[in-house]
């Protein structure tokens, strides 16, 4: 082992986006034992608190914006459209929700319903609350629902579905419906990441790597996949595979914030 903290490993892969989760490196260690579909005990702690999620402040020029939008004379429908997108942009992903679910409720098409399910999917990601956390994971699976209803092969929608299960009562719901969305398709890259991360979450590093080394064996050029698999091969013990993987991402350039963690990685692979 590195000594290097799983917590840390996937919070990387995370703030590189490798899914559109960004919650996962709080996941339960539980989730995926060893893919056998064998369902572990259950954690006895659950929260009874009703605290609502905390909204972030708008700044004076964002409350401007707002009420322009709110006063503008466009159709009622574009209107929820901007609101969404504006919400969203404030990182209120549950005000973006709220829109776009009104919007998706009148025009109901598969696009409008996949923006809804996002939305409630990226406020169940952020939110630190497991009460308001499971009600955006039943909104977004409700909305991808409608989605699917009207495309079933809409593997977006089912792969997001199945990560809103993680954090629920039946974790091991998301391996099968991962698994049904591979049967479908079984190159779809984000199913196998989702399969990748996971394994990196229950520290089963050889299996994150297996996923993310199939991952980039259809897409040789994703940077989320590279990141998971140089970071499992650290806790695999194959850290020169790890450092070579990492420099030439390096190289290529990344954002300051994951730049700076990577650095600090090859720092201690010396």
């Amino acid at each position: 082992m590195s000594g290097l903290k799983p917590e840390k490993h996937i919070l990387f892969v995370v703030i590189a986006g490798v899914l559109a989760a960004v919650g996962l490196f709080s996941l339960p260690k539980y989730v995926v034992q060893n893919e056998t579909g064998e369902q572990p005990a259950q954690s006895s702690s659950k929260t009874t608190t009703t605290e609502k999620e905390p909204h972030l402040q708008l700044s004076e020029q964002q409350d401007q914006a707002l009420a322009e939008i709110k006063n503008s004379s466009k159709d009622p429908l574009d209107i929820y459209q901007d609101l969404a997108i504006f919400f969203a942009g404030a990182n209120m992903y549950d005000s973006s929700a709220f829109y776009a679910e009104k919007r998706a409720s009148e025009i109901n098409n598969e696009q409008e319903w996949l923006m809804t399910g996002d939305y409630y999917y990226q406020a169940y990601s952020l939110s630190l609350n497991p009460v308001t956390q499971e009600e955006f994971a039943e909104k977004a699976r409700s909305a991808y629902q409608k989605a699917l209803e009207i495309n079933p092969n809409q593997l977006h929608a089912r792969t997001n579905t199945a990560m809103t299960y993680v954090t629920s009562a039946s974790p091991m719901q998301a391996i099968m419906m991962l698994r049904q969305v591979l049967e479908i398709n079984p190159r779809y890259v984000p199913a196998i990441m989702s399969m990748g991360a996971l394994s990196m979450q229950s520290g089963q590093y050889d299996r994150a790597v297996s996923r993310f080394e199939q991952a980039l064996a259809i897409d040789e050029g994703n940077l989320n996949a590279q990141l998971g698999l140089a970071y499992s091969l650290i806790e695999t013990g194959e850290k020169d595979k790890a450092k070579s993987i990492l420099e030439g991402l390096s190289e290529i350039g990344l954002d300051d914030v994951l730049q700076n963690e990577v650095d600090k990685t090859l720092e201690s692979l010396k």
